[in-house]
């Protein structure tokens, strides 16, 4: 057996194998982030889940019809932050765990007390503020703050900045409001953009007549959020310019390192020492090791081509490489005249019956040595081992038998098809028939219909004696 033509076999096969394992590492790794993200997705849903049962069962929501939007807010501003949170793998952060219905707080935010004020207005809203931290005085310096509806937010904000700035732009009401905050701010030594914070909604979303459509819109949202993660997943996935220079580097270092072993082996092999290297020696192993540095950036790059664009198998991928090679350098020998025709044409056939029995035993080896590399190396090494003993041991008997069992499995082949071709135009006829005879029972005219019904029914195998024919088999029918 030919060792170096193996080792370099095993080599050009391990390259491509290695290759696409980090294909499949890649493909690995994403297939875990959309599951995952799939799991993030159905936690997110689940919070809107939980807010559905409670708006769909008004009775148990405290307040009257047009109060109860007050503990609707504290519901859905905990469900959407939730969602938002889980959907991108985070820890919810609100909760109701451990809070009285009634307490002076509605719920928690990172473990801090956060009370909800939903009122008509923004005056209305900042007044029940102000009168909730006077019930319960300890309520900021402990750590709580306001919740408030998202536009009443954005407008008492507004009405400070510029309260700030230009007084004359605020109205008679604007001004007396901005007034309460200024005093209401040094009376409790606080910045009302510090403990006063927006929801996700507006004041008119939780109202009980338009909260359900709130929530549909909210979970459309988180829908397309969540298509979003997931194409940035998918993209960040696919194969990358850099993963291909890495691949280029990879397989032209191997290849490169391989031959200039292989080289230095030959002249070792031929009985000369290291020491007695000379010039022309070295340089020698140099060029034919930039050779194989070249070939196997080709390799590498054409190999990660075909195994991420065109989705073949790594060892067919790296065959083809190498048949390419082999016939490219068998046809610059025939136009040198190196060669003759049909040396060139036996030739590429060695080459490419090489490269397909390396090619399938790499396939095999990775099959039953689900090991990165180690598979395609053992499989390659088995394969060429087989092909050279075949080479060697198998005389012309033996070839004269293998080449009559191809033979005559093509033979079977053929025959296959053809039969395979009767019995298919075959049953399209009977197809056809048989829907020409349904269109003919369903026709409109009442007499076609009846006499093409016998026919469709005589077509199916039903005994003509239980057929209806005509007006007298009718008759004896019902009579």
């Amino acid at each position: 057996m030919r060792l170096i033509h193996v080792l370099k076999s095993n080599q050009e096969q391990a390259t491509a194998a290695w290759i696409d394992h980090l294909k499949n590492l890649r493909i690995e790794d994403m297939i875990q982030q959309l599951a995952r993200q799939d799991k993030n997705f159905e936690n997110a849903l689940q919070q809107l889940n939980e807010l559905k049962i409670f708006i769909g069962d008004p009775e148990h929501i405290l307040g009257s019809y047009l109060t109860k939007h007050g503990e609707i807010a504290e519901h859905v501003q905990v469900r959407f932050c939730n969602a938002d949170k889980l959907l991108v793998g985070k820890a919810a952060n609100h909760t109701f765990e451990g809070v009285g219905r009634t307490a002076m707080e509605d719920y928690l935010r990172n473990g801090k007390m956060i009370q909800s004020k939903f009122y008509n207005g923004e005056k209305g809203t900042f007044n029940a503020i102000v009168t909730h931290l006077k019930s319960y005085p300890y309520f900021i310096k402990k750590g709580g703050s306001y919740d408030i509806p998202r536009d009443q937010y954005e407008s008492l904000i507004d009405i400070y900045n510029r309260g700030q700035t230009a007084r004359s732009s605020l109205s008679r009401s604007e001004e007396n409001l901005f007034k309460h905050m200024i005093v209401w701010e040094k009376e409790q030594d606080v910045k009302i953009c510090d403990v006063v914070h927006p929801t996700q909604v507006d004041y008119k979303d939780v109202q009980l007549k338009v909260v359900d459509k709130t929530v549909k819109d909210k979970e459309t949202k988180i829908e397309q959020k969540n298509e979003g993660i997931k194409d940035r997943i998918k993209d960040q996935h696919k194969p990358s310019m850099q993963e291909g220079l890495q691949a280029t580097a990879l397989a032209a270092g191997l290849e490169g390192g391989t031959t200039f072993c292989i080289k230095v082996y030959e002249k070792r092999k031929a009985g000369r020492k290291l020491s007695e290297f000379t010039t022309n020696d070295w340089k020698e192993v140099g060029i034919d090791t930039a050779k194989g540095t070249t070939k196997g950036a080709i390799r590498g790059s054409s190999v990660f081509a075909m195994t991420n664009f065109l989705n073949s198998p790594a060892p067919v991928a790296n065959s083809l490489v190498t048949a390419t090679f082999g016939v490219v350098s068998l046809a610059r020998k025939l136009e040198n005249n190196q060669i003759t025709k049909e040396e060139f044409t036996m030739n590429s056939e060695v080459v490419c019956l090489e490269v397909g029995t390396s090619a399938l035993s790499a396939m095999l080896g990775q099959t039953l040595i689900p090991i990165p590399v180690l598979g395609a190396i053992v499989g390659n090494t088995v394969g060429m081992l087989m092909l050279e003993i075949s080479r060697n041991y198998l005389d012309s008997d033996e070839q004269q038998l293998i080449q009559e069992y191809v033979t005559k499995m093509s033979d079977l082949d053929n025959k296959y098809v053809e039969e395979y071709s009767r019995l298919l135009k075959e049953i399209q006829n009977k197809e056809y028939k048989f829907n020409s005879l349904v269109e003919l029972a369903f026709d409109k005219d009442v007499n076609k219909a009846f006499y093409s019904s016998v026919a469709l029914a005589l077509s199916e195998g039903v005994d003509e004696g239980m057929i209806l024919k005509d007006l007298n088999d009718i008759d004896s029918y019902f009579n």
